[in-house]
């Protein structure tokens, strides 16, 4: 007699097979469409295989031939072989080791699988998977019940082997890393479950007492466990490196779920703010620390510690954990005091230069004046000598080296208000026309009557409005100081991707000073007051712009870039 395909006997199995069926299937859709963690697709694979597992179950207790059934019977063993070895997959991806720590294992694992194909399909010549597939009646309905062959309880045995291996695995990386260790307990409740389910056709009369169909249901619950492990660890979903990270992580560091309790803390944050109870308000364990941040907020917060002396600053760096952030913040602290200590006693050190540089220039100015006023006096005095009794040209030509001397010491105290106007200037910026700018610095600077300024192609810079007139009037005065009196000058402006170029034609730098034109004091060979081109240099650096000159352009070509720019089609002449 051949068993029926439903009756009310079976329906509680069709239920339970069924619907982890369905579960798995279900699962592995969803696994396969995120990469959070390291081992989801393996994951994703193992509940796939699982599925197929139960499937196989549920038509063995639909099936009324015997042909089928032992098709059936077949799979569910070579399936069961299957999941243990996809488990296995899945422990070496997520823990980045191999759970068979011997030479050849792949080799052997592949043996396994091929033999398992092989036997099942060929038993009905050897009879080594089962010996025979007889029909039972029970509860009032009739099943197949396949008599176990030694091949049988040879994989059996291997595949309980190679899911023991993972979940020792599994289990010395959430050792490992203390802020997982609760996920072990899934992990083996699930797997006990699973081992369990060999137990029920021992001390219960079941439908199927085939232990590969039976263990289909079970195997779930040790994926299942898999999945709140790797779910639900207390450190969100990311992999176990980033957990490594965090716990030898030397700055303190502190998990917060949603609801401002401690999920967990490396030993770094213990040692420096003292332990913090695991599941307690974070606001309750370390007031000072919660009243001075705002975990939800992002960038960087900086919170001070005032219960020794001197006062600790931390910079402060807040991050999501966890599936769009929906677990919870993680908060970094790095102690910056020293550096905030070394940053301020800078900037009072950048005030003290440039009060003394303020100071100077303009003290200086004072007896440049006297010096000015008596030369034109004696020049004017000269004049009035009829008969004198030395060179008066001599002596005029002494008054012209004074006067030229002092007019350049003038120079040079104007260059050193401009760069301490230049360290002081706001640092707003905005987006600035560069044909308006070059404009605007070419008016700025005096005697340029033989310099005509073009820009092509016209652009923006974003930009400080009034350190970037200033770059351009240092470029500007260069090539007016590098010409001739009656020499025409030309300069040209380019903008860029990425910055700009500015080129004129007036007495060319050589190739082997371009390196150095840029620094202070540069004038034995070239004329000006040494300041100028150093202005740019510390206009453009402020602004964390690159600058050089190309020695080998006929004139001064000085190129900017990593700016933010943009450029426009169009000439523009801003005048001569």
């Amino acid at each position: 007699m051949m068993p029926p395909l439903l009756s009310a006997a079976k329906f509680p199995y069709l239920l339970v097979f069924g619907g982890i069926m369905l579960a798995c299937f279900g699962l592995a859709g969803v696994l396969a469409h995120r990469r959070v963690a390291a081992g989801e697709r393996e994951l994703s694979m193992l509940f796939a295989a699982i599925g197929c597992w139960n499937g196989a179950t549920v038509g063995i207790l639909l099936v009324s031939r015997q042909f089928v059934a032992r098709v059936l019977f077949a799979a569910s063993l070579l399936l069961a072989v299957v999941v243990s070895v996809v488990w296995l997959r899945f422990a070496r991806a997520y823990c980045d080791r191999d759970p068979l720590p011997f030479a050849g294992s792949d080799y052997i694992v592949t043996a396994v699988l091929v033999a398992a194909v092989t036997l099942s399909v060929t038993n009905l010549f050897h009879g080594l998977v089962w010996t025979d597939i007889t029909v039972q009646y029970r509860y009032g309905t009739s099943v197949f019940v396949p008599q176990r062959g030694p091949a049988h309880y040879l994989f059996t045995g291997v595949s309980y082997l190679f899911t023991f291996a993972g979940v020792r695995c599994l289990a010395i990386r959430f050792w490992n890393a203390r802020i997982t260790r609760p996920a072990i307990v899934s992990v083996f409740l699930g797997f006990g479950l699973s081992i369990s389910t060999n137990v029920l056709p021992i001390v219960a009369d079941l439908l199927i007492e085939y232990p590969p169909a039976v263990t289909a249901g079970g195997g779930a619950f040790g994926a299942f466990g898999i999945l709140v492990a790797v779910r639900s660890d207390l450190s969100g979903t990311v992999s176990i490196a980033r957990r490594a990270v965090f716990e030898t992580l030397a700055d303190p560091a502190v998990v917060i779920d949603t609801g401002g309790h401690v999920l967990a803390t490396n030993d770094a944050f213990s040692a420096t703010f003292g332990e913090s109870c695991i599941g307690e308000p974070f606001a309750e364990t370390h007031p000072e620390l919660a009243r001075q941040l705002d975990v939800d907020a992002s960038g960087t917060q900086t919170v001070k510690t005032d219960d020794e002396s001197p006062i600790t600053y931390y910079s402060v760096i807040a991050s999501p954990v966890g599936v769009n952030g929906a677990r919870g913040r993680s908060l970094v602290f790095r102690d910056v005091s020293e550096l905030r200590s070394v940053t301020r006693r800078l900037e009072r050190q950048n005030e003290h230069l440039d009060e003394i540089a303020y100071s100077a220039a303009h003290n200086l100015r004072n007896p440049l004046g006297v010096i000015d006023g008596y030369a034109g006096m004696l020049g004017s005095d000269l004049d009035e000598l009829d008969d004198p009794p030395f060179d008066p040209e001599q002596i005029e030509t002494y008054l012209e080296k004074i006067t030229s001397n002092s007019q350049r010491m003038e120079e040079i105290v104007t260059d050193l208000l401009r760069v301490t106007h230049a360290s002081k200037a706001a640092g707003d910026r905005e987006w600035l026309s560069l044909s308006e700018m070059a404009e605007a610095a070419t008016d700025a600077v005096d005697d340029i009557d033989n310099v005509t300024t073009t820009v092509d192609p016209d652009g923006q810079i974003r930009s400080n409005p009034e350190q970037f007139e200033m770059l351009l009037t240092t470029l500007v005065r260069a090539s007016r100081d590098r010409a001739d009196d009656e020499e025409q000058v030309w300069i040209r402006l380019s903008a860029c991707g990425d910055g700009f170029v500015f080129e004129d034609d007036a007495k060319s730098i050589d190739e082997q000073d371009a390196d150095v034109f840029l620094s202070y004091g540069y004038t034995t060979k070239y004329p000006g007051t040494g300041l100028g081109l150093a202005v740019a240099r510390m206009l453009a650096t402020s602004h964390e712009w690159e600058i050089d000159i190309d020695g080998s352009h006929d004139g001064l070509r000085v190129i900017v870039t990593e700016a933010t720019a943009q450029t426009a089609i169009g000439t523009t002449d801003t005048g001569e």
